[in-house]
């Protein structure tokens, strides 16, 4: 027997689909010469520090900096029984060789290889290398299995990530923690994150507004302007040119295609969906996880936002099914249609790796569609019409230029003239079926410039001066949040790092929304509506912590290294040694830095405001705001999250002092279904509801 090991239970059921294996066990498939079984995700991890030494339980200063010598595992506890049954099968005396099926990139081989070292396997093994699920990709693939030894390289390059993060997490969690006697968590990925978001807010609270004065010349149908710095200039151009005539000296007109939008990858989703609908990254994933567990979608955790060719057809019989099944009569009812697609448009080989771009399936029905919870069916709705927008036509336009010369002072006026729609008009539909207010569109902003040929004249109807001040930077939501950390690389300015850090960022699509929540629930951040805004533990933190720890350009020297390493070009070995010198130093440094000035009260809690059951602080907390005479006091608490609706400090703090919140919108029922309530004190200053 041959004994394939996928990553997940859905890939399983396809891969056991092809092999023949249709039999159905606990834990397994079997048929023919196959079995076939799966991993849920990572079922091995690295053992925690009092695993290697009892007194390591305890968080001293003096213990640190934890380098092992060995690397000790041990199998996660709460997916251990299908460690178990993998176990049971990989020693079965009729079964002579090993199929790794894991996803294939960096992560899938470490999550097969700790499982087959674990066991102390001693079979071989060969690797299936694909990225689609296709029928024709997986007969393909197990036609031409590789040889394990192709993919030492990789399993490498993922286990040093792996332990490199540990050291990280574990030696600088514990030193800044006691060092400050408050919990301070600490991450390669987890620190620039909270960085960049502590960054902008100084950036915010620190911006001094300029003014500025933007004088506008009015014709017939359009409007031209041009700026001034100060008042007195202002005022001088409108005296000008108030009687003047304009002269056309520059007039431009060009035809411009607009291409769709890519399909989806999580993190493009999860941007959508927090921009459109106040969803937060996990709300998405968990939403896109429920679709995908009812095969309503393709796999969540992807970062492509391509198909492959051998998919070209299959694509093609999902539009045709999307749009015979009811669901989006509309479309259909304005021509949409399969003949003006191109599905071309979102093949890209070289750009899926692990998995393709997110798609809704063929499984949908108008039964089920209506049954999905109001959260699953809007992200059903992103999916499915980002696959119509993606491969429908380009949206064409005029794009017009004028520059006018006023009395000697230049103005100048934009104007944009639709030739075509395109894709354009499906994304107003998808706002429709969203119950989403349609926002005038770009082309829709700007004027229709008038044909006019340079050297002619113009006659001003009318002429005016605004003031207005320059903007600050606006706060990070999830949505601005995910595009800064997928793109934290490109701002690395050191040249031999530059090729590395345009595809690296903070984290991966799988990771982010975790990354996200955690840095919430560690008390570094606190949601404000959509707005990510950093606590004064954030503040703080940021301060103390070291620079290197902090700055995403960490993340681009390890990728540099680990693609060494996956190239065969740096040894795993030299690699962790560095790593290990690295935290020795850090750690001696910090400890040092600290001695010399000590300050164990800096992380003392503010609160927010008194307590209304016994006049005490009411403090914030991870989890909530509550009051600081804690578990065994007098009980208050508001809980941060309530029916699925993050509470803002803003709104605790008018619970506490007016015993009434703002109207607040979006609270989710316990059937799934949205409402909006005030939240307010009952008689034992217990929270409730009252409903407009």
């Amino acid at each position: 027997m041959i004994l394939i090991i996928a990553e997940k239970p859905s890939v399983a059921s396809e891969l056991a689909k092809v092999v023949g294996a249709h039999k159905k066990e606990q834990g397994f498939f079997s048929g023919k010469e196959y079995l076939v079984s799966w991993c849920v995700g990572h079922l091995i991890e690295l053992a925690k520090p009092e695993q290697y030494d009892e007194s390591l339980k305890s968080w001293k200063l003096d213990t640190l900096p934890i380098i092992p010598s060995v690397y000790q595992t041990q199998v996660c506890y709460n997916t251990s029984s299908q460690y178990h049954i993998l176990k049971t099968l990989m020693n079965r005396s009729d079964v002579n060789e090993l199929i790794e099926a894991t996803d294939a990139g960096r992560e899938g081989e470490l999550i097969f290889r700790l499982v087959y070292h674990q066991v102390e396997c001693k079979k071989t093994f060969r690797r299936l290398w694909i990225s689609s699920m296709e029928e024709k990709s997986i007969l393909d693939g197990m036609a031409s299995l590789k040889d394990s030894a192709n993919y030492d390289n990789l399993y490498q390059a993922a286990f040093c990530r792996q332990r490199a993060d540990w050291l990280i997490g574990i030696n600088l969690t514990r030193l800044y923690s006691t060092m400050y006697n408050t919990t301070l968590t600490c991450g390669r990925v987890q620190t620039p994150t909270v960085q960049m978001i502590v960054a902008r807010e100084r950036e915010i609270k620190q911006f001094t507004p300029q003014t500025y004065y933007t004088i506008s010349a009015c014709f017939e149908t359009f409007k031209a302007s041009c700026k001034a710095e100060t008042k007195q200039l202002a005022t001088q151009i409108l005296a000008d040119c108030n009687t003047s005539t304009a002269v056309v000296i520059k007039s431009e007109k060009q035809q411009k295609t607009e291409l769709p939008t890519p399909l989806y990858d999580l993190t493009a989703l999860q941007r959508d969906a927090n921009r459109l609908l106040g969803y937060s990254a996990q709300q998405t994933l968990d939403y896109l996880q429920k679709l995908y567990d009812n095969k309503l979608a393709t796999y969540p955790r992807t970062d492509s936002r391509y198909i492959t060719k051998d998919q070209t057809e299959s694509v093609k019989r999902l539009l045709d099914t999307l749009l015979s099944s009811g669901i989006f009569k509309t479309l259909v009812s304005k021509n949409y249609s399969t003949e003006n697609v191109k599905i071309s448009q979102i093949v890209n080989n070289k750009k899926v790796t692990d998995h393709h771009a997110i798609l809704p399936t063929t499984s949908i029905t108008p039964e089920k569609f209506q049954q999905l919870p109001s959260g699953e069916k809007n992200i059903f709705l992103l999916i499915a019409y980002r696959l119509f927008s993606a491969v429908y036509l380009p949206h064409q336009y005029f794009s017009s230029k004028l520059v006018l010369d006023i009395a000697g002072y230049s103005f100048s006026a934009s104007g944009r003239e639709d030739i075509q729609e395109g894709f354009q008009f499906v994304e107003h539909e998808l706002k429709k079926a969203l119950n989403l207010s349609q926002s005038k569109t770009e082309s829709e902003s700007y004027s229709h410039l008038p044909p006019l040929v340079e050297g002619s004249s113009l006659t001003i109807s009318k002429m005016f001066c605004e003031e207005k001040k320059t903007k600050p930077p606006i706060s990070y939501t999830e949505d601005t949040l995910l595009k800064a950390m997928e793109t934290a690389g490109k701002k690395i300015d050191d040249s031999s790092l530059q090729d590395i850090a345009k595809t690296c960022g903070l984290g991966t699509p799988a990771t982010r929304a975790g990354i996200i929540e955690n840095i919430i629930k560690t008390g570094y951040i606190r949601r404000e509506g959509k707005k990510l805004l950093p606590t004064e533990t954030a503040y703080t933190f940021i301060d103390i912590v070291d620079q290197t720890i902090k700055d995403p350009i960490l993340t681009a020297e390890w990728e540099k290294q680990l693609a060494e390493i996956q190239s065969g070009t740096l040894s795993a070995d030299c690699f962790m040694q560095n790593i290990s010198q690295f935290i020795q130093s850090l750690v001696q440094k910090t400890k040092q830095s600290y001695a010399d000035n000590p300050n164990h009260s800096i992380f003392q809690k503010c609160g927010i405001a008194v307590c209304p059951k016994c006049g005490k602080q009411v403090l914030e907390y991870p989890k909530s705001y509550s009051c600081e005479s804690g578990k065994n006091g007098c009980g208050f608490v508001i809980w941060k999250q309530i029916s699925q609706k993050n509470i803002s400090q803003t709104q605790a703090v008018k619970l506490i002092s007016k015993g009434k919140t703002d109207l607040i919108k979006g609270f989710i029922s316990k059937n799934g279904k949205p409402f909006d309530a005030y939240l307010v004190f009952k008689e034992d200053k217990t929270i409730g509801f009252q409903f407009p």
